[in-house]
């Protein structure tokens, strides 16, 4: 973002990474490192601050062909609460524009987090759009 006066500069949209495809943004992944369970904070889980800035991640970064843009929130698994969060299990979540959020909690065993980040990005392959809840 920069003054259209000065053009003094006052922030910048930076995800921890940006998902490609063939040479093509296709989304955006932000790592959290706080529980995807609903608290007293956040009732549904997700806080409103992450939901926001994957919203402005997105619009950000839109994929050039008019595709999908996906959004992925990342969070550790929380091993005293092993259940699946339900924004985790009832994703995607569908914004304006063809803009789609996942969220997951993912194992802290590297080998393991890799194994479901790899399955992960196969259901957002353009091929399918079937999705399933997760138990």
């Amino acid at each position: 973002m920069h003054s259209d006066v000065t053009g003094q500069g006052l922030g910048t949209l930076i995800p921890d990474a940006i998902l490609h495809d063939g040479g093509k943004i296709r989304g955006v992944a932000d790592a959290k490192y706080k529980s995807l369970h609903p608290s007293a904070t956040a009732p549904n889980g997700p806080q409103r601050d992450d939901l926001y800035q994957m919203a402005a991640y997105l619009g950000r970064f839109p994929p050039p062909d008019g595709k999908n843009s996906w959004g992925v929130l990342v969070y550790p698994y929380d091993p005293a609460r092993p259940s699946t969060p339900q924004a985790e299990q009832f994703g995607p979540w569908s914004l304006d524009g063809g803009r789609k959020i996942v969220f997951t909690a993912l194992p802290h065993v590297a080998s393991d987090a890799v194994i479901k980040l790899r399955d992960l990005i196969v259901r957002m392959t353009p091929e399918r759009y079937v999705w399933r809840a997760q138990a």
